[in-house]
């Protein structure tokens, strides 16, 4: 038995680890919760309505609340939000999914959480947007046209207390996958 063959099987190979795929997905919690809560405030007002005129006012507002507990609910199966590997990112817009090549990104952004009540955001900035935004349906490009007026970038994803990321040095993270083929920069 050598020296080399001792050690255990990942110490042996690990001169270039892999990159470890980064993404980012809805929280559970907070989604779970605010669909829970809805439903109950919903049954609430739908129980104590009555055909009064203040008891149609109770039945719009459990109607309401009924509409935000489904919103809420359907988040929960939403599943990741962007995707990122060592060949570029893929983000998750309505029910489209937006993809592109490391190369073909002009810098990534990332805004930090400011405090724990804000979410962070991630733009890609393409270096030609035009053909992946022209090839979109017209649903998915009013998404993107309000991300560019909100954030600057049509290709935004937030992270934070809707959004749980799955490493929590996200520069650091994408930094890794791009691998000098983009710039990955914090806005502050």
């Amino acid at each position: 038995m050598t020296a080399a063959s001792a050690l255990p099987r990942q110490e042996r190979f690990d001169a270039d680890p892999e990159p470890v795929p980064f993404t980012v997905r809805g929280s559970q919690k907070v989604h779970g919760g605010l669909a829970v809560g809805a439903a109950l405030v919903a049954i609430g007002f739908a129980a104590s309505a009555s055909t009064s005129p203040t008891g149609i006012l109770r039945w719009l507002a459990a109607a309401a609340f009924a509409a935000l507990a489904v919103v809420c609910a359907r988040a929960l199966t939403v599943g990741e939000m962007l995707v990122a590997d060592d060949v570029g990112i893929r983000l998750r817009i309505g029910n489209e999914w937006i993809g592109t090549r490391w190369e073909d990104i002009e810098e990534v952004t990332v805004l930090q959480r400011r405090h724990p009540l804000d979410d962070g955001r991630i733009a890609v900035h393409l270096q030609d947007p035009g053909p992946i935004l022209g090839a979109m349906p017209s649903s998915t490009r009013k998404t993107t046209d309000a991300n560019r007026r909100l954030t600057g970038s049509s290709l935004a994803v937030p992270f934070g207390l809707t959004a749980r990321p799955s490493n929590g040095a996200v520069v650091q993270a994408l930094h890794m996958l791009a691998d000098a083929r983009c710039p990955v920069r914090e806005q502050l």
